[in-house]
């Protein structure tokens, strides 16, 4: 037995059941898995992958990660299929992955789709015995959407936001994944119930304290902010994550991450 997720597009919706040749999509509230998709990202990657591409994405096959599993890579290459109207399909390749971070019992990975070059997920999981895959950001870099000046420290003043939120879960989790051709950066903020040590990263500013995460691939690091524990993470240095986590609001502000009023 297997789960199994259908999406138009790359919409996904989960479903518990045997695999079928074609399987009927169901109501998203049957899902456990949430996820992330703008309505102008969906409808250019529809268009995009007919054009671009021999192959049209049909939807995808989500299985239960193998037991004893530890990398997040070995997870998500295990468990996430995209399936194709010829009857084909295709898992993300080990060789993809932009930024991998495991903390306390969180994970987070970012990897690039096979449909498309531009095309890539960030996926969501927790651990107790097992990894368990909660959500996923599905993410193009789309013709008719627009960037969002975001007032933050970095390079670029406008990037594409992805927005996912999982209060669903026993500890809620939302995250923000900000992203443009050249840089992907993930923003995750949940309850600092408890949280792993970290290795402080020495700094001229000791007023803001960030931890270093040891990450396989990408940059990480982490803070507390107002009883929430702050992730950054990315395929970019560890001083534009730093300068990055100095710009942002307080964490219980109403427009975190973003400064958009600004």
């Amino acid at each position: 037995m297997r789960r199994i997720g259908m999406m138009l597009g790359l919409a996904v919706v989960g479903l518990s059941g045997c695999v079928a040749e074609r399987a009927e999509p169901i109501e998203p509230m049957e899902s456990k898995i949430t996820v992330s998709v703008n309505k102008e990202e969906m409808d250019s990657s529809v268009s995009d992958v007919e054009e671009t591409t021999a192959k049209e994405v049909f939807g995808s096959i989500i299985e239960d990660v193998p037991k004893g599993t530890v990398r997040l890579l070995d997870a998500v290459t295990a468990q996430y299929t995209l399936q194709y109207t010829d009857g084909t399909s295709e898992r993300p390749s080990r060789d993809g992955v932009f930024y991998e971070m495991v903390i306390d019992d969180l994970g987070l990975i970012a990897i690039q789709l096979p449909n498309r070059d531009d095309a890539f997920g960030v996926f969501n999981y927790s651990r107790g015995e097992e990894w368990v895959l909660h959500g996923i950001q599905n993410i193009t870099i789309p013709e008719t959407a627009v960037k969002v000046r975001h007032g933050l420290d970095l390079s670029e003043e406008e990037l594409f936001v992805a927005h996912l939120k999982m209060d669903q879960l026993e500890r809620p989790v939302e995250m923000w994944t900000l992203y443009d051709e050249t840089q992907r950066i993930t923003i995750l903020s949940t309850d600092a119930s408890s949280v792993a040590d970290g290795e402080l990263i020495e700094r001229r500013d000791v007023s803001n304290e960030r931890y270093r995460l040891d990450q396989p691939e990408g940059r990480g690091l982490f803070y507390l902010n107002q009883g929430k524990l702050i992730v950054l993470t990315g395929d970019v240095s560890e001083e534009v994550l730093l300068k990055l986590s100095d710009s942002l609001p307080e964490a219980q502000a109403v427009d975190f991450p973003l400064k958009q009023s600004e």
